[in-house]
């Protein structure tokens, strides 16, 4: 559990926390629960709080750092076992926000490895449910607490099993082998709508973007149309970047590929969330303006690049990604192509291993700031921004808007800052946005 959770609008409820305020600009107060206890049996404290939010920067060598959920955070006070203040270090308006996104531990067993976490030995919180089994490629079997705060849930035993393939994805799921599954293949909606079965969906958050690598210069795995090394990075002339963007049907790639569940994106963010500018012009299929500026920013010819998405994470995630390469391929951006499994993408891209990389990325707060400090700011360790930045972006004018956006406490002010940074960062193309998943 964290303390807060979020409603199907994202917005923040009670959970752990009973209650909070904020004493004053840099105070955040938050009222824990009481009687809660761990799946060990453990009871749940203010120090076990502490200990989490701490830990979040202790964890090594990691892949998706929790770091953005803590920026401004200077301090955690215990005032008692049920009472926790975190102290900033100036206004931070979002942090009941970002805090629903960090999961409570037990101080009693200390800083664990991330592979006791994986295998299992660590995973005990305050849940619903608590671990029965999991081991690699098997199914994760989950049982009651019966003891949980807000009520013994409906199902005595939840079991995840892991179908990579779709068909027998499927298949399973109109032999009741599974009571239930997701990323339902597109090609079998309309089958499974009209039996005994139903499909659920809806307006997501996350949008499928490309992300150029523009902070090394020259940059390895970058070639002309020869296969000799590039003396610079293409990526960093935001000419190249427009080209790739104008370069790409998205209209088709919505229509066709994914028949129309999902949207054109032409921002970072899905409408309606806060920070989502409407003056952002929407986004433009032009191929020959994109050949026009690739033979202005010097690449009459074209070059070749490498692309890097996952293979496994959404609906024709790679596909999109396909797609993509062949539209770049085009306008004579030859794509050398590269599909993986999540667990094997991710750390290579914490690696910045690729010239480019695509992935779906969900503000997950429901405005724009998780997006923008932790995917757009320069990275800053001790401040914990620019976490997820595996791009190499660092504008110095957007890191002031950015700062500005998260210490402003009027909702006005603050929606008119994030706007004006996300305006900023789609008129560079930072990144590419492709489409809004359904």
């Amino acid at each position: 559990d964290t303390l807060l959770s979020r409603d199907p609008s994202l917005q923040v409820r009670p959970s752990l926390a009973e209650s909070w305020r904020a004493v004053d600009e840099t105070t955040w107060e938050f009222r824990l629960r009481p009687g809660v206890r761990f799946h060990d049996g453990s009871p749940l404290t203010a120090a076990d709080v502490k200990f989490t939010v701490e830990r979040v920067t202790q964890v090594a060598n990691n892949p998706n750092s929790y770091a953005t959920y803590i920026q401004g955070i200077r301090e955690v006070q215990v005032v008692d076992d049920r009472t926790v203040r975190f102290m900033t270090d100036g206004p931070v308006p979002l942090l009941p926000t970002n805090i629903s996104n960090i999961f409570i531990l037990s101080s009693a067993r200390g800083v664990r490895s991330t592979g006791e976490f994986n295998s299992g030995a660590a995973a005990i919180g305050t849940g619903p449910y608590r671990l029965a089994s999991w081991q690699p490629g098997q199914p994760l079997v989950l049982d009651r607490n019966a003891e949980y705060f807000a009520g013994a849930p409906h199902w005595a035993r939840v079991t995840f099993r892991p179908i990579a393939n779709d068909g027998a994805r499927v298949a399973a799921l109109l032999a009741g082998d599974v009571d239930f599954i997701n990323g339902v293949p597109l090609q079998d909606v309309a089958r499974l709508q009209s039996g005994r079965t139903r499909v659920f969906g809806g307006p997501s958050a996350y949008v499928y973007m490309l992300f150029p690598e523009v902070g090394r210069d020259p940059l390895p795995g970058v070639r002309d149309v020869q296969g000799n090394a590039l003396p610079r990075n293409p990526w960093r002339d935001p000419r190249v970047r427009e080209a790739v963007s104008l370069a790409i049907n998205r209209e088709a790639i919505v229509e066709r590929l994914m028949e129309g569940r999902a949207r054109v994106a032409n921002q970072a963010i899905p409408a309606g969330f806060f920070g989502h500018s409407d003056r952002i012009p929407a986004a433009r299929f032009d191929p020959e303006r994109a050949r026009l500026l690739l033979r202005d920013a010097g690449y009459p010819n074209g070059f070749q690049t490498g692309l890097a998405c996952p293979n496994d994470r959404f609906v024709n995630d790679s596909k999109i990604c396909e797609a993509a390469a062949q539209q770049l391929q085009r306008v004579g951006i030859r794509v050398e192509l590269s599909t993986q499994p999540r667990t094997t993408f991710f750390p290579a891209r914490a690696r910045r291993e690729w010239p480019m990389h695509a992935a779906g990325w969900g503000s997950l707060t429901g405005e724009s700031s998780y997006f923008l400090t932790s995917q757009i700011h320069t990275p800053n360790r001790e401040l914990g921004l620019g976490a997820i930045n595996y791009s190499g972006i660092s504008d110095p004018a957007l890191d002031a808007l950015i700062g500005r956006g998260r210490r402003t406490l009027d909702d006005g002010e603050r929606r008119r800052v994030l706007e004006e940074a996300m305006e900023r960062t789609m008129a560079q193309h930072l990144v590419i946005p492709i489409l809004t998943f359904e």
